[in-house]
This record gives structure tokens, C-alpha cells and sequence, in this order.
């Protein structure tokens, strides 16, 4: 068969994705074939600008997108035409940490000081929901959105007395006894039970009127998750390559430790990862930075991804 003739057999899907670890599943998809074996070309662009996703989305030059929870949120309370119709991993290991002079041991001692997170990060709402178990409000507080290089100098330079982020950035900070963790991963989860899924979303006239794509995208989705799951080590092997060809170096234990991070074990959205995320979006109105709380009623559609599950048996 000429390649031409291949081509013409093929569907051809856009997909956006993110420019760091959350773009694993994207990547896998495309790096390991799971796309062409549902006779799919991707065309893929990992896209650093929230604002160009939800736009690229909006005008149809995107018919797919690995996007934080929170860039959802913002097009659910916009009313965007878009589905949730799949999972990218879920969990948040995140985490409390303080400089040692803060005195702070507690959530409830936030009160009054400076806490800093990445600009624009699912942190936040996670944050504000911390905030409210301890009887405080946004308000309570001094929230610091700092880029990811501000933030990890912001203890040492005491432009905050506390980080609330993943382990990615508090890890550091915590090697480098620059803090001390106030309130661990776990002591999140337990706090407030936060799930944090990433969601996989389509634009609705590509669910609607291309469903045969549509299956067939979810199918290779769900390969590419639960194959970050069998095979961890060469998920993080492709996580190197990925950063490496955007100019960054990444150490192989350090792209092991950040697979570990996110569990790929679930593939569609459950209900209590529907709620979970209703509560962020709660959080960021809570926050202003969302005018409404959405709901996703109407949103989530596991059809795809509960019948791409059966594939893998």
C-alpha cells in the first residue's frame, strides 16, 4: 500500500496538551503508537497559553485537549461547547510548606501571612478549600501567585512566609531546608479528600458528529493512561525526551518521581471526581477568580471512555 493510500485511511485529530509532566498521556499516545494503531493522525502542539486552548477550542482548530482541571472549570462557567470524555491521571500530591522562622505549624496559622503559589496553578483552589476547613477565608490570607522560578526563591528571599504547590516545587525547597513541611500530601487528602482528575475534553460537534473518531481517539487514551501505569519507567523515559526537546534537562530519577506523582488508574470520571472538581470551581469563585461556580452537569460524558475500557481486556 503507497503512503498515500495509507494516508487516505487515516483520520487526522488536533490535539493540544500542555508544555510539562501533565502532557504525559498526550505524549505517550503520540510516541508509542497508540494512535496509529486506531488509524488516527495526530497533529499535536503542546500549548503553554491557557487562552489559546479555550480559543483554539471555541473556533474548532482543536477537536481535542489535555487540560488542567482548572482551564475546565473556566470554560464550563463560560458555557463553552465542550465534553469531558475522558481522564489524564488524577491526584494532587501537594503540600503545605513553611520557612522555619514562620511559626507556622498549622493551616490555621496561615492567617495573616503570605502564602505563594505558581501563577495560575490547580493549587489555589486547593488552597482556598484548606482555608475554609480551618474557618478562613481567601481573604484571611495573602495569596502570592509567582511564576514557578519566583516561587521556588520566594522562602529564601521572604517574599513568603509559606508555598502551597506540588511536590515538584516543594520537594526542592524542603532539600534545600529553605522549609518545612507544615501539612503533607496525605494530610491534604485526608483534610479536604481532593482528587484533583485531569481532564480530557472535546469540542461538542466532534463528539456529536464524529463519534466513530471520537471512540477511536478515547480508545488509544485510555491504552496510552494504562500503559503509564504497566510501564512507568519508559513513560518517564518519553517524559525526558519531551522535555529535553524544549530545551530542558530533566534527570531520569527526577522524571521517575514525577510519574510517580499522578496515578493512571482511572479513565473515566466517577462521581466523586465530579464533585471534587465542582468544590475547585466553588474554591475559585470563592477566590473571584471565577464570577460563577460551574457545575458540570451536562459536561461529562464517560460513554467513550467506559467502552474504550473494554478494549483493554
Amino acid at each position: 500500500m503507497s503512503f498515500r493510500a495509507m494516508a487516505a485511511d487515516m483520520a487526522l485529530a488536533r490535539l493540544s496538551y500542555g508544555s510539562g509532566w501533565d502532557a504525559l498521556p498526550a505524549i505517550i499516545g503520540i510516541e508509542r503508537g497508540f494512535f496509529a494503531e486506531q488509524k488516527i493522525i495526530v497533529s499535536g502542539l503542546a500549548v503553554a497559553s491557557p487562552t489559546a486552548v479555550i480559543d483554539s477550542l471555541a473556533v474548532g482548530t482543536t477537536d481535542f485537549a489535555l487540560v488542567p482541571q482548572r482551564v475546565m472549570l473556566v470554560m464550563v462557567a463560560a458555557k463553552l461547547p465542550i465534553k469531558v470524555i475522558a481522564q489524564g491521571g488524577w491526584g494532587t500530591e501537594m503540600e503545605l510548606v513553611a520557612r522555619p522562622d514562620s511559626n507556622i505549624k498549622a493551616v490555621a496559622d496561615l492567617k495573616g501571612k503570605t502564602v505563594a503559589v505558581v501563577q495560575g496553578s490547580e493549587a489555589l483552589p486547593v488552597l482556598v478549600r484548606l482555608l475554609n476547613q480551618a474557618k478562613l477565608k481567601p481573604t484571611d490570607v495573602k495569596i502570592a501567585n509567582m511564576s514557578a522560578d519566583a516561587l521556588l526563591k520566594s522562602l529564601a528571599d521572604k517574599k513568603a512566609d509559606a508555598v502551597f504547590e506540588t511536590r515538584h516545587f516543594t520537594v526542592p525547597l524542603v532539600d534545600k531546608k529553605e522549609g518545612n513541611v507544615v501539612l503533607d500530601a496525605a494530610g491534604v487528602t485526608k483534610m479536604i479528600g481532593v482528587i484533583g482528575a485531569i481532564p480530557l475534553v472535546a469540542r461538542s460537534d466532534t463528539v456529536t458528529k464524529d463519534a466513530d473518531l471520537t471512540q477511536r481517539f478515547v480508545n488509544a487514551w485510555v491504552k496510552s493512561v494504562a500503559y503509564i501505569q504497566k510501564d512507568p519507567e519508559d513513560a518517564a523515559r518519553v517524559l525526558q525526551i519531551f522535555f529535553h526537546r524544549q530545551g530542558v534537562v530533566v534527570a531520569p530519577p527526577m522524571a521517575q518521581a514525577w510519574v510517580k506523582m499522578i496515578k493512571y488508574d482511572q479513565y473515566s470520571w466517577s462521581a466523586a471526581a465530579v464533585t471534587d472538581a465542582e468544590y475547585n470551581g466553588w474554591a475559585l469563585n470563592a477566590d473571584k477568580i471565577l464570577k460563577v461556580a460551574p457545575k458540570l452537569a451536562g459536561y461529562v460524558d464517560n460513554r467513550f471512555a467506559d467502552a474504550a475500557v473494554k478494549t483493554l481486556q
